[in-house]
Protein backbone atom coordinates (compact mmCIF):
# COMPACT_ATOMS: atom_id res chain seq x y z
CA UNK A 1 0.00 0.00 0.00
CA UNK A 2 2.80 2.32 0.66
CA UNK A 3 4.61 1.27 -2.29
CA UNK A 4 1.69 2.65 -4.71
CA UNK A 5 0.94 5.87 -2.82
CA UNK A 6 4.50 6.99 -2.98
CA UNK A 7 4.07 6.22 -6.99
CA UNK A 8 0.93 7.84 -6.91
CA UNK A 9 1.80 10.97 -5.17
CA UNK A 10 5.54 10.99 -7.63
CA UNK A 11 3.26 10.98 -10.56
CA UNK A 12 1.22 13.87 -8.93
CA UNK A 13 4.60 15.82 -8.72
CA UNK A 14 5.02 16.07 -11.91
CA UNK A 15 1.30 16.02 -13.52
CA UNK A 16 0.86 19.43 -15.46
CA UNK A 17 -2.04 21.21 -16.35
CA UNK A 18 -2.11 23.48 -19.03
CA UNK A 19 -2.22 26.58 -16.12
CA UNK A 20 0.38 25.56 -14.59
CA UNK A 21 3.03 25.31 -18.16
CA UNK A 22 4.87 28.14 -19.06
CA UNK A 23 3.24 31.00 -21.90
CA UNK A 24 6.24 29.39 -24.10
CA UNK A 25 4.37 25.89 -23.72
CA UNK A 26 8.27 24.39 -22.95
CA UNK A 27 6.82 22.65 -20.21
CA UNK A 28 3.90 21.23 -21.85
CA UNK A 29 4.06 16.84 -22.71
CA UNK A 30 3.59 17.27 -26.69
CA UNK A 31 1.52 14.37 -27.43
CA UNK A 32 1.38 12.42 -30.89
CA UNK A 33 -0.16 9.34 -32.09
CA UNK A 34 1.53 7.04 -34.76
CA UNK A 35 0.41 3.75 -35.97
CA UNK A 36 2.54 0.73 -35.79
CA UNK A 37 2.35 -0.94 -39.33
CA UNK A 38 2.46 -4.49 -38.69
CA UNK A 39 3.83 -7.29 -41.23
CA UNK A 40 1.46 -6.53 -44.19
CA UNK A 41 -1.25 -9.81 -42.94
CA UNK A 42 -2.27 -8.10 -39.53
CA UNK A 43 -2.17 -4.15 -40.75
CA UNK A 44 -5.69 -3.57 -41.29
CA UNK A 45 -6.78 -5.86 -38.87
CA UNK A 46 -5.07 -5.29 -35.80
CA UNK A 47 -4.47 -2.24 -33.11
CA UNK A 48 -0.98 -1.24 -32.37
CA UNK A 49 -0.15 2.11 -32.00
CA UNK A 50 2.48 4.34 -30.38
CA UNK A 51 1.44 7.63 -28.29
CA UNK A 52 4.48 9.64 -28.03
CA UNK A 53 6.14 11.78 -25.12
CA UNK A 54 2.87 10.64 -22.82
CA UNK A 55 5.30 10.66 -19.77
CA UNK A 56 8.16 13.02 -18.96
CA UNK A 57 12.05 11.94 -18.11
CA UNK A 58 11.39 13.00 -14.54
CA UNK A 59 8.33 11.02 -14.06
CA UNK A 60 9.85 8.19 -15.57
CA UNK A 61 13.14 8.50 -13.51
CA UNK A 62 10.99 8.80 -10.45
CA UNK A 63 9.25 5.73 -11.12
CA UNK A 64 12.58 3.82 -11.66
CA UNK A 65 14.12 5.01 -8.84
CA UNK A 66 10.73 4.23 -6.83
CA UNK A 67 10.43 0.88 -8.21
CA UNK A 68 14.20 -0.08 -7.16
CA UNK A 69 13.82 0.74 -3.39
CA UNK A 70 11.15 -1.51 -3.52
CA UNK A 71 12.82 -4.09 -5.27
CA UNK A 72 12.64 -6.50 -8.41
CA UNK A 73 12.25 -9.94 -8.18
CA UNK A 74 12.30 -12.73 -11.38
CA UNK A 75 10.12 -12.52 -13.54
CA UNK A 76 8.25 -16.05 -14.15
CA UNK A 77 5.87 -17.10 -16.90
CA UNK A 78 2.44 -18.53 -16.84
CA UNK A 79 2.23 -22.42 -16.84
CA UNK A 80 -1.61 -22.77 -16.73
CA UNK A 81 -4.12 -23.43 -14.44
CA UNK A 82 -3.21 -19.82 -12.36
CA UNK A 83 0.08 -21.45 -11.98
CA UNK A 84 3.44 -19.32 -12.81
CA UNK A 85 6.55 -20.68 -13.07
CA UNK A 86 10.57 -19.84 -13.50
CA UNK A 87 11.71 -19.99 -17.20
CA UNK A 88 14.85 -18.64 -17.73
CA UNK A 89 15.54 -20.19 -21.12
CA UNK A 90 11.80 -18.24 -22.40
CA UNK A 91 12.14 -15.41 -20.29
CA UNK A 92 14.60 -13.76 -18.35
CA UNK A 93 14.11 -10.32 -16.64
CA UNK A 94 12.95 -8.76 -13.38
CA UNK A 95 9.80 -7.78 -12.39
CA UNK A 96 8.28 -5.35 -9.72
CA UNK A 97 4.44 -5.38 -8.92
CA UNK A 98 3.02 -2.47 -7.81
CA UNK A 99 -1.05 -2.07 -7.18
CA UNK A 100 -2.39 1.16 -7.46
CA UNK A 101 -5.91 2.17 -8.85
CA UNK A 102 -4.71 5.87 -8.03
CA UNK A 103 -1.26 5.53 -10.31
CA UNK A 104 -3.64 3.52 -12.94
CA UNK A 105 -6.65 5.68 -12.96
CA UNK A 106 -4.12 8.72 -13.76
CA UNK A 107 -2.15 6.62 -16.68
CA UNK A 108 -5.27 6.30 -18.11
CA UNK A 109 -6.29 10.16 -18.55
CA UNK A 110 -3.16 10.71 -20.43
CA UNK A 111 -4.59 7.68 -23.03
CA UNK A 112 -7.81 7.10 -23.18
CA UNK A 113 -8.44 9.33 -26.24
CA UNK A 114 -6.44 6.47 -28.33
CA UNK A 115 -7.85 3.20 -27.17
CA UNK A 116 -11.09 2.08 -28.66
CA UNK A 117 -14.38 2.91 -26.66
CA UNK A 118 -15.83 -0.84 -27.78
CA UNK A 119 -13.68 -4.18 -28.24
CA UNK A 120 -15.48 -6.65 -30.84
CA UNK A 121 -14.31 -10.22 -29.83
CA UNK A 122 -15.56 -12.72 -31.98
CA UNK A 123 -18.68 -11.11 -32.41
CA UNK A 124 -19.59 -9.95 -28.60
CA UNK A 125 -19.19 -6.81 -27.85
CA UNK A 126 -17.23 -5.11 -24.76
CA UNK A 127 -17.22 -1.74 -23.44
CA UNK A 128 -14.09 -0.02 -22.15
CA UNK A 129 -13.94 0.77 -18.43
CA UNK A 130 -10.03 1.89 -17.52
CA UNK A 131 -6.61 0.33 -16.71
CA UNK A 132 -6.17 -2.72 -14.96
CA UNK A 133 -4.71 -1.37 -11.56
CA UNK A 134 -1.84 -4.07 -10.98
CA UNK A 135 1.44 -2.51 -12.96
CA UNK A 136 4.21 -5.01 -13.71
CA UNK A 137 7.02 -2.88 -13.81
CA UNK A 138 10.07 -4.61 -15.53
CA UNK A 139 13.62 -4.34 -15.50
CA UNK A 140 15.79 -5.63 -18.71
CA UNK A 141 19.79 -6.64 -17.81
CA UNK A 142 22.65 -7.06 -20.24
CA UNK A 143 21.44 -10.74 -21.88
CA UNK A 144 17.68 -10.46 -20.70
CA UNK A 145 14.74 -11.30 -23.04
CA UNK A 146 11.30 -12.66 -23.70
CA UNK A 147 10.77 -14.60 -26.56
CA UNK A 148 8.06 -14.46 -28.85
CA UNK A 149 4.56 -14.85 -27.58
CA UNK A 150 0.44 -13.75 -27.00
CA UNK A 151 -0.05 -11.46 -23.92
CA UNK A 152 -2.69 -13.71 -21.41
CA UNK A 153 -5.65 -11.84 -20.58
CA UNK A 154 -6.37 -10.82 -16.99
CA UNK A 155 -10.24 -11.24 -15.48
CA UNK A 156 -11.87 -9.94 -12.49
CA UNK A 157 -14.37 -11.92 -10.68
CA UNK A 158 -17.19 -9.08 -12.03
CA UNK A 159 -16.19 -10.36 -15.74
CA UNK A 160 -14.62 -7.31 -16.93
CA UNK A 161 -11.49 -8.79 -19.12
CA UNK A 162 -8.28 -7.06 -20.80
CA UNK A 163 -8.26 -7.60 -24.14
CA UNK A 164 -5.28 -4.90 -24.56
CA UNK A 165 -2.04 -4.19 -23.79
CA UNK A 166 -0.28 -0.76 -22.57
CA UNK A 167 3.28 -0.86 -22.55
CA UNK A 168 5.35 2.41 -21.17
CA UNK A 169 8.72 2.41 -21.60
CA UNK A 170 10.56 4.29 -18.99
CA UNK A 171 14.05 5.01 -20.45
CA UNK A 172 16.45 4.54 -23.45
CA UNK A 173 20.32 4.85 -23.86
CA UNK A 174 20.20 0.65 -23.90
CA UNK A 175 21.25 -1.70 -26.94
CA UNK A 176 18.45 -4.23 -28.14
CA UNK A 177 15.27 -4.61 -26.85
CA UNK A 178 13.22 -3.19 -28.98
CA UNK A 179 9.50 -4.98 -29.16
CA UNK A 180 8.99 -7.06 -31.96
CA UNK A 181 5.79 -8.13 -33.49
CA UNK A 182 6.00 -11.26 -35.32
CA UNK A 183 3.64 -12.32 -38.48
CA UNK A 184 3.61 -16.40 -37.42
CA UNK A 185 2.97 -17.62 -41.02
CA UNK A 186 5.86 -15.82 -42.67
CA UNK A 187 8.13 -14.58 -39.98
CA UNK A 188 7.77 -10.95 -40.87
CA UNK A 189 8.50 -8.56 -38.16
CA UNK A 190 8.55 -4.62 -37.01
CA UNK A 191 9.85 -3.37 -34.18
CA UNK A 192 9.38 -0.75 -31.87
CA UNK A 193 12.29 1.13 -30.50
CA UNK A 194 11.51 2.31 -26.71
CA UNK A 195 11.72 6.09 -26.30
CA UNK A 196 11.53 7.39 -23.12
CA UNK A 197 7.65 8.62 -21.95
CA UNK A 198 6.44 6.30 -25.27
CA UNK A 199 3.39 4.45 -24.59
CA UNK A 200 2.86 1.15 -27.10
CA UNK A 201 -0.63 -0.03 -26.88
CA UNK A 202 -1.61 -3.28 -28.90
CA UNK A 203 -4.22 -6.01 -28.57
CA UNK A 204 -2.80 -9.26 -26.61
CA UNK A 205 -3.38 -10.98 -29.59
CA UNK A 206 -0.46 -10.21 -31.94
CA UNK A 207 2.67 -12.42 -31.44
CA UNK A 208 5.79 -10.29 -30.03
CA UNK A 209 9.00 -10.44 -28.57
CA UNK A 210 11.41 -8.62 -26.42
CA UNK A 211 14.33 -8.32 -28.02
CA UNK A 212 17.59 -9.30 -26.43
CA UNK A 213 19.13 -6.46 -24.82
CA UNK A 214 23.11 -6.09 -25.16
CA UNK A 215 24.09 -3.62 -23.21
CA UNK A 216 22.32 -1.23 -20.37
CA UNK A 217 19.27 -1.84 -18.54
CA UNK A 218 16.09 -1.67 -20.08
CA UNK A 219 12.73 -0.03 -17.70
CA UNK A 220 9.69 -0.58 -18.88
CA UNK A 221 5.95 -0.73 -17.55
CA UNK A 222 3.23 -3.01 -18.72
CA UNK A 223 -0.57 -3.19 -17.81
CA UNK A 224 -3.72 -4.07 -19.39
CA UNK A 225 -7.11 -2.01 -20.48
CA UNK A 226 -9.91 -3.48 -18.81
CA UNK A 227 -13.47 -4.28 -20.50
CA UNK A 228 -16.95 -5.12 -19.86
CA UNK A 229 -19.42 -6.84 -21.58
CA UNK A 230 -21.30 -4.40 -23.37
CA UNK A 231 -24.79 -4.37 -22.34
CA UNK A 232 -28.01 -5.01 -24.93
CA UNK A 233 -29.86 -2.40 -25.04
CA UNK A 234 -33.91 -3.59 -24.72
CA UNK A 235 -36.23 -3.64 -27.71
CA UNK A 236 -39.08 -0.92 -27.70
CA UNK A 237 -42.06 -1.15 -28.40
CA UNK A 238 -42.70 -0.81 -32.15
CA UNK A 239 -45.93 1.44 -31.70
CA UNK A 240 -45.20 3.29 -28.12
CA UNK A 241 -44.84 6.80 -29.66
CA UNK A 242 -47.21 6.01 -32.35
Amino acid sequence: VQTHLMLSSLMKTFWKSESETSDSGSDIIQEAVSKVHLPRKLDSSKLAIVVKNTFSKEECVAMIQETERKGYDKALVNAGGGRQILDTDYRRSSRCMVDSPEQAAEIWKRVKDYVPVVFNHRGTLWEVVGLNERLRFLRYSPGDFFSPHFDGCYERENGERSFITLQLYLNEGFDGGDTTFIDIDTDATVGVTPKTGNVLIFQHDIYHSGAKVTKGLKYAMRTDVMFQRKRQQPQGDAGADA
